[in-house]
């Protein structure tokens, strides 16, 4: 779908009397062109045509007379131009130097072709002796052949022929392969496929009159031809073919002959092919005729003609898609591809058409060089640039159009649209003020009014260029050049913005200008921050829009570089469209780049070839080298052509998202759902869109859809999840969407919209949806069964078979089985028997056992059923109403289902079945150790003594005691009982409650005193020896305990303080040893870092804004991974805080110990404060100093140290290797080469690295009593 576009024409030589030329070279790298005469070789800049050397050839010394060129080329190996003349001899010149040509060798019996290999490594000359030599390229002979072998070759086919001329084939080591069959009418000309694939060669037709380009694998079959157009009324003969450097492009030379004379009129031709599909896409025609031409040995797309009349001609092409932009409705995305003198046009709005058809094919009188459309609103119109210098203009509104509908009434097709019909071929004058200019030598244009077109012509000197402001005249039949800007410099491209109505003219060297045609003003283009615009590189194909509130420029380079107003965006760039909202790419690594153009231009996302986000819509896979056609701007069609031709339409999520928007915002609703259905798009992107929106509009919703197999669609596709937060995020993620309230959150999505739609189908009337309302029923997050059966039910007696196709529709819904328990849980059998004849459950079974059922006394038949059914809490309302008689079997459902708090809701409180429902459900919570509810339960059955030794179990001695009175206990018996309840609140640690047990149920005050001893309760314990007069108790029982707090104290600290020492140290000697061991990486990956690592380096890094993921990272906003079971996770947990010597995270288990400590140590004060008195108060003051001092410079000692041990921010990080501005290439190679990764921040640091303990300053634990001198100092 490609045509050819002229980006430079340089013409030199103009008015210089040089002979005809026969042969042109080419250096690769300064541009020198080398023109070879009969009698001199002259070199000159081809861009300039300035002389820089010339040389004579010498003549021939048998005959005296002129030596004719056969051959001439550059060798770069040997920096000097090769000549070797028809008389055979091989000549070597040294321009540089200004040398004499240098004979080299010389062939006897003469040259009669002359072929270098592409590598120049070799070259094959043919002798008049009908010889064929092989040489190299210092012309050392290797082989030597005859030119026409007797012999099979290697890879000979037989055939059977008559007459006729033959092509051989040699391989590189000059072994004959095959010869063709024979062809009648074979022409001299022949060229070889720089691929390798195809030999092609000129056939002539003379039964036809025509003539043909005949193509031939190597092993001499043939592959196909195309007949060479007539494009004039003379005898036409392809003088020279030959293919570019990348077999693109097929150049013909072709001479005008009359009869045997040759004219002055030659023309160049250039063919490419697809499809298997020759098209013609360039014509030119020279009137003083060509000479030679050839191709750059560099560039492909370079061209030089000498003509006849003096002139070296360079001529540069690149590749272009001629389409409109599609930007609005009536732009019909018309991509038009130039097939000499035939237009294939296809509006891809409407219609794919594979190439090498077309919807419409319009027909010009001579072959077409280059196409524009018009602008908007005549964007379908078109204009064609003819090789004869005139223009051929189409109009797609013309009167004569054909008719929408087809005038066959019998012929039910219509026609979608009004192909462009041809208004008239327009001459092109140039008026006064236009000067030099030749109406063929135009390049470039752009139809940028009604009235107007812009082209470009080569100015008065060779870098200037010419932009010519033409106006059309249609009723006189003739465009008019009148006005023109000269610049100095080579106009390289033009694009033009419909919305803006600029135009933005690319220079050579990649400076871009804006011009306004209609002010005819010229000036650089500058953008927001006032600096001028330019692309680091030329680009050949530039486009204007605007991205942000800017107008900006983007380019495409021949070498994938693409750029937005001079910046960067991708290096890996094929093809580039512009839609309403989006800037779309085709990169080297096969995908398709949406950005979105609402983005600022130096905001846009870099390339990458990996997605950023898990539900990343910009960035889709397509086929190996698919390139963008069109894209049509106001839609979501993008158009993709494969490399072997073919099409394929696709549609980005990204703009189908972007129109979905649009759409729900605009309130489209049958379109939103229609593009949602037919792109397969989650449904639920209707709701999550605008939730509140939705559910104000469901009625407006459900009578735009207006059907129910569409409205079931969505309810069956309702998921809980928002999608705008899962699998359309990224489209979503810088919008802020209306906020919902906790409230709100908590009820079900689904719910909530099943219930919308059943109140709006009852506005509307549920008889008009009832399959929609079924749906409803059934897609509740519990589904509501039961009235949907009523609701089919209901339908009996109305319309004829209406509950019957309900009945059905519900059985596609629901399983018919499921469906059979429902109807069953309705005790209506007439509808059990309706949903039953649906299944395929044996009548002998279900018959019966609705009948056993129909005998039984209603409660006791609903009991029944709905145990049958499971559902037995329901069973269980209904088996309580059956009397006495069935309440033992009440009692096996209750003890069978644990349905206990149930169950004594519905008997009353106080009665047998009550109490024995009670009992049984104390024994229940007894065997779950949940001993105090069982208690309560017990007291519900007033059944005290289980209620009390419930209690006691439960260490509820509170409730033990009430339960001891309510029994009536004697004083014995309340002391044996408070003497045990002691005993095990003891046991508990809880040796307050003992104290108190002892004192009020036991009345033994020692025992009581010596339990908060125990307990260290040395406040409470000093005020119970003074309430009972027992101050003995003070040296026998309370000194001994202080003494002993006071030790164990002064152990646990001194321990705790050896630990956190070592631990510290510790610490201190793993940081050494990883910092050591990232200073030994960076080293070594400065010493050993290697070629080839340095290439994979660069290719990594050269796709733009490249990065290295983490290789641990698992997590995910929307997803979240299973961890196994607790105690799974608990011994996961112990070995990653391992604090063995050298595990992996020893420096977490270190730090995180050293806290442990820290928390512990800390969490002392209350005690110690209270110790300390108690120790004062008994003339302990040394001990009480000695103590307080050691504690105290034991939590000053913390303080200081935390500091140096949580020395990590949330910035930092501490693996081995990270990715930031002081790492390096070699670093990041050698890290990954031995298994370190690379990580987020995030993912480095735990939280026990980040978050120091606090210590609580709150506390008040200090004596001023206790304080030695040296503290108060």
């Amino acid at each position: 779908m490609r045509n050819l576009q002229l980006l430079k024409r340089v013409a030199v030589w103009e008015g210089l009397d040089i002979p005809e030329a026969v042969c042109i070279a080419v250096t690769v790298d300064s541009g020198i062109a080398f023109v070879a005469t009969v009698t001199e070789i002259v070199a000159l800049k081809s861009q300039t045509g300035e002389l820089v050397s010339k040389v004579s050839i010498p003549v021939d010394a048998q005959t005296g007379g002129e030596s004719t060129p056969v051959s001439l080329e550059y060798v770069f190996d040997q920096h000097a131009v090769c000549l070797i003349t028809r008389d055979g001899k091989f000549l070597l010149w040294q321009y540089e130097m200004n040398a004499e040509l240098e004979d080299v060798g010389e062939v006897t019996n003469g040259v009669t072709a002359v072929s270098w290999s592409p590598d120049f490594e070799l070259v094959i000359v043919t002798t008049g002796d009908k010889r064929l030599l092989m040489m190299t390229s210092e012309f050392d002979i290797i082989t030597e052949t005859t030119l026409i072998p007797d012999q099979q070759g290697e890879d000979s086919n037989v055939a059977v022929g008559w007459g006729g001329r033959f092509i051989y084939t040699w391989s590189r080591e000059c072994i004959f392969q095959a010869r063709s069959e024979a062809v009648d009418g074979l022409q001299h000309s022949l060229s070889w496929k720089p691929s390798g694939s195809l030999i092609a060669s000129v056939q002539s037709m003379q039964h036809a009159g025509s003539q043909q380009i005949v193509f031939f694998e190597k092993n001499g079959l043939r592959h196909g031809q195309f007949t060479i157009p007539s494009v004039s009324e003379k005898d036409l003969f392809v003088k020279q073919i030959m293919w570019n450097q990348d077999s693109t492009i097929l150049m013909l030379h072709i001479d005008e002959y009359d009869g045997i004379s040759k004219l002055d009129v030659s023309y160049i031709q250039l063919w490419t092919v697809n499809n298997y599909h020759w098209y013609l896409k360039q014509s030119l025609r020279f009137d003083s005729g060509v000479a030679t031409a050839r191709w750059d040995p560099e560039n492909a797309h370079a061209l030089y003609v000498a003509t006849r009349g003096g002139q070296l001609v360079t001529y540069i092409w690149s590749w272009t898609t001629d389409h409109t932009r599609g930007a609005a409705a009536q732009d019909q995305s018309l991509v038009a591809v130039i097939d000499g003198s035939n237009i294939l046009v296809t509006p891809m709005r409407l219609m794919l058409v594979p190439p090498p058809m077309a919807a419409s094919t319009l027909v010009c009188p001579s072959p077409v060089n280059r196409v524009a459309f018009g602008p908007c609103p005549g964007s379908n119109d078109m204009i064609a640039y003819l090789s004869t210098g005139k223009m051929a203009l189409f109009y797609s509104n013309d009167e004569g159009c054909t008719s929408e509908v087809s005038s066959d009434p019998q012929d039910e097709f219509k026609h979608i649209w009004k192909e462009p019909v041809l208004k008239g071929i327009l001459d092109i004058k140039f008026f006064p003020e236009v000067k030099a200019v030749r109406a063929t030598d135009l390049r470039h244009m752009l139809w940028v009014s009604k009235e107007n077109i812009i082209m470009v012509a080569q100015g008065k000197s060779f870098s200037a260029s010419v932009l010519l402001l033409g106006t059309i005249k249609l009723e006189e039949s003739r465009i008019d050049f009148e006005g023109s800007v000269e610049m100095s410099s080579v106009i390289l491209s033009l694009a033009f913005n419909q919305d803006t109505k600029n135009v933005a003219v690319e220079l050579d060297d990649g400076t871009v200008l804006k011009y306004v045609p209609a002010s005819k003003a010229l000036t650089p283009w500058v953008n927001t921050q006032g600096r001028a615009v330019s692309f680091p590189s030329p680009c050949t194909q530039i486009a204007l829009t605007c991205v942000g509130s800017e107008e900006v420029v983007l380019g495409l380079t021949e070498r994938f570089r693409f750029f937005v107003h001079g910046i960067e965006i991708a290096s890996n760039c094929t093809s580039f469209g512009v839609h309403n909202d989006f800037l779309l790419l085709t990169t080297l690594s096969h995908t398709l780049r949406c950005l979105p153009k609402s983005t600022k231009h130096t905001d846009l996302p870099k390339l990458s070839a990996e997605k950023t986000h898990p539900f990343d819509e910009s960035c889709r896979r397509v086929e190996r080298g698919s390139r963008i056609v069109t894209v049509v701007g106001d839609c979501t069609k993008v158009v993709l052509q494969m490399p072997r031709g073919n099409l394929e339409t696709i549609h980005p999520r990204a703009l189908l998202t972007s129109s979905l928007k649009k759409l729900m915002d605009g309130n489209n609703i049958l379109e939103a759902f229609m593009t949602i259905r037919r792109h397969r798009i989650n449904m639920n992107l209707l709701y999550d869109h605008n939730p509140k929106r939705f559910l104000e509009r469901v009625d407006d919703f459900i009578k735009t859809i207006n059907k129910q197999s569409y409205l079931n669609v969505f309810l069956t596709d309702l998921i809980e999840e928002d999608v705008t937060k899962t699998m359309y995020s990224a489209s979503y993620s810088q919008e802020q969407k209306p906020h919902t309230s906790a409230q709100t959150q908590k009820v079900s999505k689904v719910d909530k919209i099943c219930d919308a739609f059943l109140a709006a189908f009852q506005r509307l009337g549920v008889n008009q949806y009832i399959q929609s309302v079924l749906t409803a029923y059934a897609r509740k997050t519990v589904p509501e069964l039961e009235k949907a059966l009523q609701l089919v039910w209901s339908l009996h007696g109305q319309e004829e078979n209406s509950a019957e196709a309900a009945l059905n529709y519900l059985l596609f819904v629901i399983d018919v089985n499921t469906l059979y328990d429902v109807a069953l849980g309705t005790y209506n059998f007439d509808l059990v028997m309706m949903v039953a004849q649906k299944s395929q459950k044996d009548p002998k079974e279900y018959i019966p056992f609705l009948n056993q059922l129909r005998r039984l006394e209603e409660n006791y038949r609903y009991y029944t059923i709905d145990k049958h059914l499971k559902k037995y809490s329901k069973a269980l309302g209904h088996i309580s109403k059956c009397g006495d008689e069935h309440f033992e079997e009440c009692v096996g459902l209750v003890s069978e289902h644990n349905l206990h708090r149930q169950a004594l809701l519905l008997y009353k409180p106080g009665s047998a079945q009550f109490k024995r429902l009670a009992i049984l459900y104390g024994d229940y919570l007894w065997t779950k150790n949940r001993h105090e509810e069982a208690g309560i339960e017990y007291i519900k059955a007033e059944e005290w003594h289980q209620a009390l030794e419930a209690f006691r179990r439960a260490c509820d001695w509170q409730q033990v005691f009430c339960m001891a009175y309510r029994q009536d206990y004697s004083k014995s018996q309340l002391y044996e009982l408070a003497v045990k309840v002691a005993g095990d609140l003891k046991s508990r640690q809880k040796y307050e409650d003992a104290s108190t047990v002892l004192i009020d149920y036991a009345e033994d005050h020692e025992e009581a005193i010596v339990a908060l001893v125990e307990g260290s309760h040395w406040k409470k314990a000093l005020r119970q020896i003074h309430r009972f007069k027992r101050l003995d108790l003070i040296d026998t029982h309370l000194l001994p305990a202080l003494k002993d707090s006071l030790e164990h104290h002064t152990v646990m600290l001194s321990s705790q303080r050896e630990l956190f020492e070592r631990y510290q140290d510790r610490l201190l000697v793993v940081r050494a040893l990883k910092e050591k061991a990232a200073a030994d990486l960076l080293e070594s990956a400065a010493t050993d870092y290697n070629d080839a690592e340095a290439d994979l380096i660069s290719d990594a890094t050269s796709v733009t804004g490249a990065s290295l993921p983490s290789t641990h990272s698992s997590r995910s906003t929307v997803f979240t991974k299973g961890t196994g079971s607790a105690r799974t996770r608990r011994k996961a947990e112990n070995k990653k805080w391992s604090l063995k010597e050298g595990s992996i995270n020893e420096e977490f288990a270190l730090v995180d110990a050293l806290a442990k400590i820290i928390k512990a140590v800390d969490g002392l004060k209350e005690d110690i404060n209270v110790l300390l008195k108690m120790l004062v108060q008994f003339n302990y003051d040394e001990s009480a100093q000695d103590l307080q001092g050691y504690y105290n410079e034991l939590l000053q000692m913390f303080q200081s140290a935390i500091p140096e041990i949580w020395v990590y921010s949330r910035n930092s990080s501490i693996s081995g290797m990270s990715l930031g501005p002081n790492s390096t290439a070699n670093a990041v190679a050698q890290a990954l080469q031995k298994g370190h990764t690379l990580q987020s921040e995030e993912e480095q640091l735990d939280p026990v690295l980040l978050v120091p303990p606090t210590l609580d300053k709150d506390v008040h634990w200090k004596l001023h009593i206790a304080t030695a001198s040296d503290q108060n100092r």
